[in-house]
């Protein structure tokens, strides 16, 4: 079992949420053009911020860290934001959110492609 410095959340700019059980996860689950970009905000379920880069840009390897920095207030607005937008849905804790998600949660809450648990992964034209 993970332990809860091992789960990573990230929130896209629209407020969606996907769970990492690692840190090998998040690097693999995220595409290294929409972290190029700055879409994405990533904290621990204990609430520390997650470093994000790409730095070889779109093409190149996503790569995430831990960092001491508390990111708490942050994570709570983004998790407050998340559940207004499902609002059939008992709001959680993040570890409790981030498990949800990794095992197949509700529908509702689950958003993206049903063949894949990340809803950051949509079929999209490619960027010029």
């Amino acid at each position: 079992m993970n332990q809860p410095a091992d789960l990573v959340l990230v929130f896209d700019r629209d407020e969606e949420l996907a769970a990492f059980p690692s840190l090998p996860a998040t690097e693999a689950g995220l595409e290294a053009i929409d972290v190029a970009d700055g879409e994405y905000a990533a904290f621990t379920a204990e609430g520390r911020l997650v470093d994000l880069r790409a730095p070889e840009g779109a093409e190149g390897p996503v790569l995430a860290a831990h960092t001491e920095e508390d990111g708490r207030e942050d994570l709570e607005r983004h998790l407050a934001r998340f559940w207004a937008r499902h609002p059939d849905h008992t709001p959680l804790s993040p570890e409790d959110a981030a498990r949800l998600l990794l095992d197949g949660g509700p529908r509702a809450v689950r958003r993206g492609p049903r063949r894949s648990w990340n809803p950051f992964r949509r079929h999209r034209a490619p960027r010029p």
